[in-house]
């Protein structure tokens, strides 16, 4: 069943690299993303739609957990045995309430976390569904609960001890905002999951993200590599710290596909302007670390006009052209590579020690199938830099 996404929208990826490994030290390998044939189906239910409200791998065991807002819960699949081994929903209120089920951090599958969209509360559950304690949290004024989507703009989850690092949005209007506001809004947070009591962690903007004009805030936060690193919506660079509170720095990223000089937010536009603004203009979406190949893999999408029958609620499934960024431990752009529109969903998608699984199931792709989730394995291939 194809069902269009919910207004909390949605994220995904797909790769090419950098890898390395001799004798003590790395030494820089570079790769091609090739598609060699290999596909992953996984048949759905009527209550499941082929489009994932939002993925995520865990390695031990081989699985696949889906998030489905519909059902207010997760799927979990074996990829081994390719097919459901759980199905996990929520009451939203009572002793078994978890609220809505927005995004999902699977840190063991004795340790589970749940998020929800409107209440400062992170819900700590297994595998199973058990649920183990809710942490309420004191949420900074004027600042969101932690914002965790699997499926947009990807950010997800720090867990370090009791502390858990969270991305959030500042709460005001976006046509009022000035650069030297903006300088001061933070991008996470931290957690105490004992006491529940938050903290900044000098995380913010750069001082010229709106030199140019109003942009969209939205981030994508990565953790790895020894860094912390974020990309925006209407920026070219990487911005990066080794540790929070460090001077932040940055490193050129600009795409071979979208203009030097991004869209402006069209202040004098109206509901459905701006959402094609955040869907069809060019603009930076998902920042990914990449643990199997030490890279750092972001979504570029281009230009696009789509057309004007599809329905507003479907904008985002009818996604068009994009590209994938590589980028190196240092952040230096290694690769890109272009698709085409109405093949890939790139919201949908997986990294694991193989490659790349990414869906196929975008609406206008004679491929789909509405009774299963299809991934193509994009497999790295050597090649010389």
């Amino acid at each position: 069943m194809n069902t269009s996404y919910t207004n909390k929208t949605i994220l995904l990826i797909l790769t090419f690299g950098l890898l390395a490994c001799e004798s003590g030290h790395k030494e820089a390998k570079f790769f091609e993303l090739q598609y060699k044939g290999k596909n992953l189906s996984l048949p759905i239910d009527e209550s499941t739609s082929n489009l994932s409200d939002g993925l995520t791998y865990f390695a031990q065991g081989n699985l696949l957990f889906s998030l489905n807002w519909i059902e207010n819960g997760f799927q979990i699949y074996d990829l081994d045995e390719k097919r459901k081994i759980a199905d996990v929903t929520f009451d939203y209120e009572g002793p078994n309430g978890v609220l809505d089920v927005m995004g999902i951090f699977v840190q063991s599958l004795d340790s589970i976390f749940l998020f929800n969209q409107l209440e400062s509360q992170v819900t700590l559950i297994d595998s199973s569904g058990k649920i183990k304690s809710k942490i309420k949290y004191q949420t900074p004024e004027k600042y969101s609960p932690a914002f965790v989507h699997n499926a947009y703009f990807n950010s997800p989850p720090l867990l370090q001890g009791n502390k858990l690092t969270v991305k959030t949005h500042y709460y005001g209007p976006l046509q009022n905002m000035t650069q030297e506001e903006l300088l001061k809004k933070e991008l996470v947070y931290e957690i105490d999951l004992e006491t529940g009591i938050t903290s900044f962690l000098d995380f913010k903007f750069p001082i010229d993200y709106m030199l140019g004009g109003l942009k969209l805030f939205e981030a994508s936060i990565a953790h790895g590599a020894s860094k912390h690193v974020y990309s925006l919506f209407g920026d070219h660079r990487l911005f990066y710290v080794s540790e929070f509170g460090d001077s932040l720095k940055w490193k050129d990223g600009k795409s071979n596909f979208v203009p030097q000089t991004l869209p402006l937010f069209p202040l004098q536009g109206d509901g459905l302007d701006f959402r094609k603004y955040s869907y069809y203009s060019p603009h930076y979406e998902s920042l990914v670390y990449d643990p199997y190949r030490e890279v750092f893999i972001r979504f570029v999408f281009h230009s696009f006009e789509q057309d004007e029958s599809v329905p507003v609620s479907d904008m985002r499934n009818h996604s068009g052209p994009f590209s994938i960024q590589i980028f190196d431990i240092e952040l230096n752009l290694k690769s890109e590579t272009a698709f085409e529109a109405n093949h890939y969903h790139p919201f949908d998608y997986f990294i694991t020690k193989e490659g790349i699984y990414l869906s196929i199931n975008h609406p206008l792709n004679p491929q789909n199938k509405e009774d299963q989730m299809t991934f193509e394995l994009l497999e790295f291939i050597p090649i010389k830099e």
